[in-house]
Parts: C-alpha cells; structure tokens; sequence
C-alpha cells in the first residue's frame, strides 16, 4: 500500500526490508522558483541553476533517509529508455551530484549503505525493489521505466541483477510509483504494432486497449511492468502499485504529456542504512 509521508510517497511493501530506506518524491519541498521546475526538481538540464538543482538533491536524501545521507551519496545517471541496470557500490557516491555521471542505462542495484541510487520520471514509471541476501543484509534497486524500458524488460533485469548479488529471489518486493496511468496514456498504432513486435500479439493485446467511450487505444504501462515483475518471480502480494497517474495529478506531480514536456522531474531514490 502507498501512503503520504510529507513530501513523499512510500510503499508499505519496500518497509517490510529491514535496514533500508526510500521514497518516491512530489513537485513538493524544494528550492525551484520556475513555474514549470517548482519545486523539488531533480534534473540540471531544465532551466534551474546547478545550485538549486544540488539543494534539492540534498533536501531530497535528507529526506528518504531521515537525515542519515545527503545530496553526496545520490547517484544518477544519463537515462536512455533501456533495459540497462549498473551494479553500484560506495564508491560510485555522487555521481551527477558532485562528480560526473557513470555509464549510460535506467536502473540501478547496490548491496552497499552510503550510496543512493535515484531513477527520475515525468510520466514514465519509476520503480523501487528490495530484498534480503542469506546472511540477512539488503540488497536495493531503482528503475526508470519508460515504455521502451518497460517492454525491454528492464524490471526483470533488476530482479537479475539483485539475484546475482545474492538476494534471495522470495525475499523481493517491488513498489511500482506515480506514473501515466491507463486513463490518460494515448497511444497510436505504430505504438501497438511495436509492441507486438516486441513482446507479441498477446502481450500488447492484454496491456494496450480502447477504453470505453474513447476512440483510441491506451497503453497500461503498470499491468506491462506488473506482468514482467511477476514473469520475473515476484509474487503478486509482494508487488505495490501507486494509485496516483502524474497527467490527472499533475499539481502534484511532474507530467511531460500534461505540460508540454515544459516541466521537472521528480525521484525515486532508495538506500541502505
């Protein structure tokens, strides 16, 4: 289940990981002035200073880890609509923050504390996961997944990658965040054709539909990632879901199609206590 935690949004299913912390942030609590940035955007490359941008990065990882971490142990990175997750360690701390980005790709998995890995979204789908290794440390993911992303597979990539540090595969819950839901995510007919060349008739046939009363299709990209999650091996009760679409909430939440793409980007960042 989702909840507000003052600037935030959380998952009850990630807080069932003992020795971690996370959050998916709002437009909410930040340092921007520009009306499309305000307030707590979390990219450089859309009209706020690199100070502003670096405030709120700051602001946004004293407030996942309750004060343990800041802005320093963020790590972003140039996000490509890929099926791409770097493995992170300590080290790799403050990457487009205070040091240059590493490698290209969306998704990121760490089984060290002192580093925060944080995917960034205006529509596309952000997601958390969480798992126990044998010995019971944590191991953690973040994930960008735009449609691209999601239809490549990147969730299930994640769950990979954190099995191959040895998080235990039962263990795993994934929280799936604010994102363009069904109800507002139009599509066109080279976008369904893709898809069925991708993933297959049948995948795009159960995700990608006409809703009543409108008259073209739409895609559900949470029942996309969802699927792949549970195709991956993550029980369904073990995978939560935002309620929230960020094109209806888009006073609350950063959204490319409501604005134009004239707008912020909001995070989801996760970390090891």
């Amino acid at each position: 289940m989702f909840y507000a935690d003052g600037i935030l949004r959380k998952s009850s299913l990630i807080d069932e990981i003992p020795g971690i912390f996370h959050g998916f942030s709002t437009r909410f609590g930040g340092k921007s002035t520009l009306p499309h940035t305000a307030s707590l955007n979390l990219s450089h490359d859309l009209g706020d200073s690199a100070d502003i941008v670096r405030e709120n990065f700051e602001i946004f990882a004293r407030t996942i880890s309750g004060g343990v971490y800041g802005g320093g142990a963020t790590v972003t990175l140039h996000q490509i609509h890929s099926a791409k997750v770097r493995v992170l360690t300590r080290e790799n701390a403050g990457e487009g923050y205070s040091i240059p980005r590493g490698e290209d790709g969306d998704g990121f998995v760490t089984a060290d504390p002192g580093v925060i890995p944080v995917a960034r979204a205006a529509d596309c789908v952000p997601i958390l996961l969480a798992g126990l290794r044998a010995d019971g440390n944590p191991v953690v993911s973040a994930v960008h997944a735009g449609w691209r992303g999601t239809v490549a597979g990147i969730a299930a990539e994640a769950v990979r990658v954190m099995e191959s540090l040895g998080c235990e595969r039962p263990t795993i819950r994934a929280a799936i965040g604010p994102h363009i839901g069904y109800c507002c995510y139009e599509v066109g007919a080279d976008f369904y054709e893709t898809v069925c060349g991708l993933c297959g008739t049948e995948f795009a046939g159960r995700h990608i539909t006409i809703p009543d009363g409108k008259a073209k299709h739409h895609a559900n990209l949470t029942s996309m990632n969802a699927e792949i999650l549970g195709d991956a091996g993550i029980a369904a009760e073990k995978i939560d879901i935002s309620p929230d679409c960020t094109m209806c909430m888009s006073d609350v939440y950063y959204s490319h199609r409501a604005t134009g793409g004239k707008r912020g980007v909001h995070g989801a960042g996760i970390g090891i206590l």
